[in-house]
């Protein structure tokens, strides 16, 4: 609410299970509501004192985040996921899980959807050339 931005993910109770009560949603949507209307336009009320606590951690995370993504550029993103940049996983660029038991495409093999994504990107590279 502070910040104006969408609600993505709602917990609810019964969200361990695999098929959640429609009721869990909705009350859990309802209660978003509640929270998001109490709220009202808090934004308005709200700055950051300079030099404050929010303005300092906000330099420090958009610091370390630039100076991450020039690591990445000087390395690489395979590098960097090979080293476990993202998460702590790591993946080694000549290594990983998932080449033993994939089969080479049979002739007459279709993937509509492949063919859908593919035109598409066809038409948007002919669509930029355009402009």
């Amino acid at each position: 609410a502070l910040t104006r931005q969408n609600i993505l993910l709602v917990g609810m109770m019964t969200e361990a299970v695999v098929t959640p009560f429609l009721s869990d949603r909705d009350l859990a949507l309802q209660n978003v509501r509640y929270v998001m209307d109490a709220a009202g336009s808090l934004e308005e009320d709200f700055h950051p004192a300079p030099g404050g606590a929010i303005t300092r951690r906000a330099d420090v995370v958009l610091r370390e985040a630039v100076d991450l993504l020039e690591r990445i550029g000087e390395h690489g993103l395979l590098d960097a996921i090979a080293a476990g940049t993202f998460g702590g996983m790591r993946r080694p660029v000549d290594g990983g899980r998932g080449r033993d038991g994939v089969a080479e495409c049979a002739p007459g093999y279709r993937n509509p959807a492949v063919e859908l994504l593919e035109t598409s990107q066809v038409h948007d590279r002919e669509g930029e050339d355009q402009r």
